[in-house]
């Protein structure tokens, strides 16, 4: 797992992927599940676009049902 500082795998930021894609966690939630800032998720979210907020921080909706992204963009 990442730690704070160190750049994350490309394993590390699909798991990110899915985990803002399929579950209710929050960013912190999920920056601290993977050891990582918040900053990182918000980054690999806004890179993604796997999350759309519209101006609210608690409420989002998931841009696609299953996201794909180009790993050629890691």
């Amino acid at each position: 797992m990442a730690n704070q500082g160190n750049a994350l795998s490309a394993k590390e930021i699909h798991k990110i992927i899915q985990l803002l894609a399929k579950t209710e966690l929050t960013i912190r939630d999920i920056a601290e599940r993977m050891s990582c800032s918040r900053s990182a998720i918000a980054s690999i979210n806004r890179r993604y676009g796997v999350r759309v907020y519209s101006g609210m921080r608690s409420v989002w909706r998931v841009r696609l049902p299953e996201v794909e992204y180009d790993r050629q963009r890691m």
